[in-house]
């Protein structure tokens, strides 16, 4: 484990990283930029680096000033969040080359799976009819489908061994044959590290991104294993840690912002209460009192819920939400739920 990591990034997923960074030992470096001094991100990590102004392009997605922050704070290795930094060939190899550990898939992975990006069936908004997620060392893949509701509004997600007719994308092969898919790319690309991979109707794989994505903490409910972690255990080219045998289902879904406030207004969370629940995954971005900038991806916070199996996750992802409060931010919980609601009414009546 490198004794200091920065880790590249803002919001929920950086959150996670810093935690699973520093519950492996090492010290967590945050970058920030000027509007987000105080961000929750800042405060979890053991120290931070304030690396441009607000707008992302000037701070966050400035590789230059990324790896500055990395050097001038002594860390040994830098562990990219969002798919933009994890996909860039710039910041991998800009790392490497300064001596630095990079924490996913090397240059050449991913030079050549830029080569599948906005294939034939991906939409603009970047949905595809199915994913799969998971950790990939260019020899395996330990990964799980995740399927996700691609009508407008708030998106659930969920993972099962089950694939009831009635949820199943039309036309997309059997998780098996994906995940068989994913293993036969992921050798050919050379992938280490957390990858997910957007597959089109006929199982072809239309896209591959890096980074930390919302979805992960399914994945693991399933896997039974710290995912980044593990990834880290790749990238210093060692044997990831063992996993238990995990859940059989597991159901989330990000909650999102709404209204963002325009550039020169305020708006602040007057309420953020957890869920409660045994096993309950929940991952804020946010804490009372933080402010939402106009300028970032406006995700408050993300929930994942494990079941004996999918209408059990369902049905205890319902009663976790019902114990979640956020106030003073316009947001989409009831949208949630109202998704969860319906996907357990067509498991109860077998349309599913």
């Amino acid at each position: 484990m490198p004794e200091v990591i920065l880790v590249a990034g803002r919001g929920p997923m950086a959150a996670r990283a810093i935690r699973s960074s520093q519950a492996a030992g090492a010290k967590v470096v945050a970058v920030h930029s000027e509007a987000d001094v105080n961000a929750l991100h800042v405060r979890l990590a053991d120290e931070s680096v304030l690396i441009g102004a607000a707008a992302p392009e000037s701070s966050y997605l400035d590789t230059a000033a990324l790896l500055e922050a990395a050097q001038v704070s002594g860390a040994r290795a830098v562990l990219p969040v969002h798919a933009v930094l994890a996909g860039s060939i710039e910041l991998a190899q800009t790392t490497t080359d300064a001596g630095l550990l990079w924490i996913g898939a090397d240059p050449g992975a991913l030079a050549a799976a830029q080569e599948l990006k906005g294939g034939p069936g991906l939409s603009a908004d970047g949905e595809s009819p199915g994913w799969v997620i998971g950790l990939a060392d260019g020899y395996r893949i330990d990964g799980l489908v995740v399927r996700r509701t691609r009508a407008a509004g708030a998106r659930l997600c969920w993972t099962s061994a089950e694939e009831p007719a009635g949820l199943a994308v039309e036309g997309l092969p059997p998780s098996a044959t994906l995940l068989a898919t994913l293993s036969d790319l992921v050798v050919d690309l050379g992938w280490r590290g957390l990858l997910a991979v957007a597959f089109g109707p006929d199982g072809s794989a239309l896209e591959v991104r890096g980074g930390i994505c919302d979805e992960l903490g399914l994945v693991e409910v399933r896997a039974g294993r710290d995912l980044i972690q593990a990834a880290i255990a790749f990238a210093e080219n060692g044997s990831p840690p063992a996993g238990s045998p995990g859940a059989p289902a597991a159901v989330g879904g990000a909650i999102r912002a709404t209204a963002v406030p325009g550039h020169g207004q305020r708006a602040s969370i007057t309420e953020f209460i957890a869920p409660t629940g045994a096993g309950v995954q929940w991952e804020p971005g946010y804490a009372v009192g933080d402010r939402l900038w106009p300028w970032y991806d406006p995700v408050l916070a993300v929930l994942g819920v494990p079941g004996d199996d999918l209408s059990g996750a369902v049905r205890d992802f319902l009663r976790a939400t019902s114990t979640v409060s956020v106030a003073g931010i316009p947001n989409d919980l009831d949208q949630l739920r109202g998704r969860a609601e319906s996907i357990s009414a067509r498991l109860r009546d077998g349309s599913a």
